[in-house]
């Protein structure tokens, strides 16, 4: 008498495949959203500190910087130089670039800015990020 041997049929390595792949492209798609969240908050919590770094520069100076010349990489490094910040360059979470952040001066008093609206461009659909340094 022949003895019937134990194995797998194919609709059973098949359903089990599939149940894998899916469990692993779950993963995937929640790994790559929480990156992004990721990113995106740090990107926020660099403007915050900005924001208020040029809140306390500006205490002690009474402007940001000259209206004309406002730019975020030198808002960085004034920061920097005079010890309101402990970074030289603020660096992209992603890309290990700097930011392209933007400063825009939206008030002035003369030729000095009083009012900024820093700016960052969020993943994944480019939405601008404001926060508004009075």
């Amino acid at each position: 008498m022949l003895k019937k041997q134990q194995a797998f049929t194919m609709i059973e390595l098949l359903v089990s495949a599939t149940i894998i792949i899916l469990l692993t492209t779950i993963g995937l798609v929640s790994f790559s959203q929480a990156s992004i969240s990721s990113r995106n908050a740090k990107r926020k919590a660099d403007l915050e500190t900005m924001r208020q770094a040029l809140t306390i520069y500006k205490q002690d100076k009474s402007y940001y910087a000259n209206s004309t010349t406002l730019n975020f990489a030198d808002m960085v490094t004034t920061l920097y130089a005079s010890e309101y910040i402990s970074e030289t360059a603020l660096t992209d979470p992603k890309n290990a670039v700097p930011y392209v952040y933007q400063a825009i001066c939206t008030s002035t008093s003369g030729t000095n800015c009083v009012k900024v609206t820093l700016r960052a461009i969020l993943e994944p659909n480019q939405t601008t990020y404001d926060i508004i340094a009075l």
